[in-house]
């Protein structure tokens, strides 16, 4: 099968989930396919092409002026995508907007089909904008196939159809299939640490301010993993909290893994915007014990007191409670350690992959 991969951004400069999974599903899907990604310049110094670990990455750049910029991307990507050597057989779109909007765009103008995969709750959530509430129930209805990553995820995108644009609900349910995301399983042993970890960008959706405050009330030893514009803010509140918090910016593969393996247990806050989150599914295979907020993929992957804990967003008293209780409660943190690993090795990537090809070259078929 011959697949372009549609991504706005992609590493090494874009290090957010969606981008960190669409490196990882190139590069294993290169192993039997023939794989192109196409994606904007995101630093000058970058190749216009470039091949990697099997794939090809075509950089296209983007337009100076804001107004432009979505006509111009639609443009460019579809002119890429006709100007590549061979023919796709499919389009991968990661994200409805506005890689999904440029696929469906070409699958009409050429017939190549274009399958679009939902990355987040913040997609599903049409009431959010007029754009959302425009342009998504029409890429999906539009699209070969739509793709989600966990149930939670497709039952809110199928729920905010029925309620938004009803007509065009009819038909996804026959196209839309729940794929998680792949992970490497790391080996053990698996020695706790002392601190409390957190991963993710710096912004308000992942409640890295509740972390701190909860944190500040338990054992006050923090490390946070990730960049964004809340940076100096959130050092500023460690500071004012007296709390012993080490910002590690973004962090390359091998540091990240250090960070998992010293960690006593991992925290994800977030407010919302989640669809499966990677931080927490490395968290669990590296047999951490995880407390997370119940929001999006988070309801599919961590059942309370099963293999994790889980707390209300925007709770640091909930949140700081539920730390106490690792710390406190004898043999918690061992077993919901152990079944997270468990639960973990379900997302391995020989488990996850065969689901993806099988629904992809059906709906490359098709």
């Amino acid at each position: 099968m011959r697949l372009a991969i549609l991504i706005g951004h992609f590493p090494p400069d874009a290090v957010g989930g969606a981008e960190l999974q669409a490196q990882a599903w190139a590069r294993r899907l290169a192993a039997r396919h023939d794989v192109v990604v196409v994606t904007r310049f995101s630093a000058p110094a970058h190749a216009a092409r470039e091949r990697r670990d099997g794939y090809e990455v075509v950089r296209l750049r983007p337009a100076r002026l804001p107004g432009w910029r979505t006509v111009h991307d639609l443009l460019s990507i579809e002119r890429a995508v006709r100007a590549l050597p061979r023919r796709p057989d499919l389009l991968l779109c990661f994200q409805t907007f506005i890689s999904g909007f440029a696929g469906i765009r070409i699958q009409r103008h050429t017939g190549i089909p274009a399958v679009v995969w939902v990355r987040g709750e913040g997609e599903v959530r049409l009431a959010r904008s007029p754009l959302a509430r425009w342009v998504g129930p029409r890429v999906w209805e539009a699209a070969r196939g739509v793709l989600v990553q966990s149930e939670a995820v497709r039952t809110t995108l199928l729920a905010e159809l029925e309620r938004v644009a009803p007509r065009l609900r009819a038909g996804l349910p026959g196209k839309l299939e729940v794929v998680p995301n792949g992970l490497e399983l790391p080996d053990p042993p698996f020695t706790r640490g002392g601190r409390v970890l957190t991963v993710g960008r710096l912004i308000r959706d992942k409640g890295m301010d509740t972390v701190i405050d909860a944190v500040a009330g338990v054992q006050g030893l923090l490390t946070l993993a990730g960049e964004g514009a809340e940076r100096a803010a959130l050092e500023a509140r460690a500071k004012r909290h007296g709390l012993d918090a080490r910002f590690e910016g973004v962090v390359d593969r091998g540091r990240l893994e250090r960070l998992y393996r010293e960690a006593a247990c991992v925290v994800l806050a977030a407010r919302r915007g989640e669809g499966l989150p990677n931080a927490l599914l490395e968290a669990m295979a590296f047999a951490r014990p995880v407390v997370a907020t119940p929001v999006a993929g988070v309801r599919d992957l961590v059942r309370d007191g099963v293999n994790g804990l889980l707390v209300p967003p925007d709770d640091p008293r909930a949140l700081r409670d539920a730390l106490a209780r690792l710390q406190s409660e004898k043999g918690l943190a061992a077993r919901l350690a152990a079944a997270a690993r468990e639960t973990a090795e379900g997302f391995a990537w020989d488990r996850v992959q065969p689901r993806l090809e099988a629904v992809l070259e059906r709906w490359a078929a098709a």
